[in-house]
């Protein structure tokens, strides 16, 4: 059963941090960033089985989502550093997660990228950052030239789209739900240069990508049709000074089925759970 911290950002902007396994050590926990337009009581199964292993767990609802404030894209507007530089923030001083010392911060997909930006920007401090499903944008991530020219096509398409409604339409078109201008500006930039340029902010979070000094451990899907090992590999290549740990999950541990991008929580999470573990079990122990 979760435990739900309302936080408030510093432009006024609430949302919730749901909190699981809080009678296990409080000294320690896992804090959990969610997907593109995916609410984070999607993830309530993976949470619970985590509970269920005495796993702390901490879980973000982004703004824009169900049961945050802003639900009009047409008259809010964010972008991947607002989710950063307000959310986050917010999150780790109105919780019991400021009283956390020992953090591992773990991202699927658009959370993997915030993760890692965050973390080398100084907004997170994490011992461990594990990332699933999260990759590179760029079109070279695609292998063949027609898989290559329909993601050069589909940033530049979803600007369109965007602007003409004054949000992105995702719910209607499949991917992401529904976000906000900026946001698609964000991704669309990384997908046209290869480069993190995220608008309204002073921090290069590209150069931050430099700075992650935290083990990571990037987990990598087959069957996901949106992120594959090659963005995997490109994101890892822009992160430093050490290289992250890399696993790909086969279809072989899924009884033989592909993993999906967004469903993967749901389709094996003990399988999932179990990498992590066992990554983490591997690592030095934190300072």
């Amino acid at each position: 059963m979760a435990t739900e911290h309302r936080i408030t950002a510093a432009d006024g902007t609430s949302t919730v941090v749901d909190e699981y396994g809080a009678a296990t050590d409080a000294r320690a926990a896992v804090f959990f960033l969610p997907a593109l337009g995916v609410p984070i009581g999607y993830y309530r199964p993976l949470f619970e089985k985590a509970e269920a292993r005495g796993i702390h767990v901490f879980g973000i609802e982004f703004r824009g989502r169900p049961r945050s404030s802003t639900t009009d894209l047409r008259r809010h507007d964010w972008g991947y550093a607002t989710l950063m530089e307000q959310d986050l923030t917010a999150a780790l001083a109105q919780t019991p997660l400021a009283d956390v010392e020992r953090m591992t911060v773990v991202g699927h997909s658009l959370g993997g990228l915030l993760a890692l930006s965050a973390t080398g920007a100084g907004i997170l401090a994490p011992d461990r950052i594990v990332t699933a499903a999260s990759g590179a944008a760029h079109y070279t991530t695609r292998d063949g030239f027609l898989p290559r020219l329909q993601r050069r096509l589909i940033t530049p398409t979803a600007i369109a789209i965007t602007r003409a409604l004054g949000y992105f339409p995702g719910d209607k078109l499949g991917f992401g739900d529904r976000q906000p201008r900026t946001m698609i500006g964000d991704w669309h930039r990384e997908a046209r240069t290869g480069r993190f340029e995220f608008a309204g902010t002073a921090t290069d979070y590209e150069e931050a990508l430099q700075h992650v000094t935290a083990p990571v451990l990037q987990l990598s899907f087959e069957g996901d049709r949106l992120v594959s090992p090659r963005a995997v590999d490109m994101l890892a290549a822009r992160v430093g000074p050490v290289a992250p740990d890399r696993i790909h999950l086969t279809a072989d541990v899924n009884a033989g089925a592909p993993w999906d991008h967004v469903r993967w929580p749901r389709q094996n999470a003990d399988v999932v759970l179990d990498v992590m573990q066992g990554w983490v079990r591997s690592q030095p122990s934190p300072r």
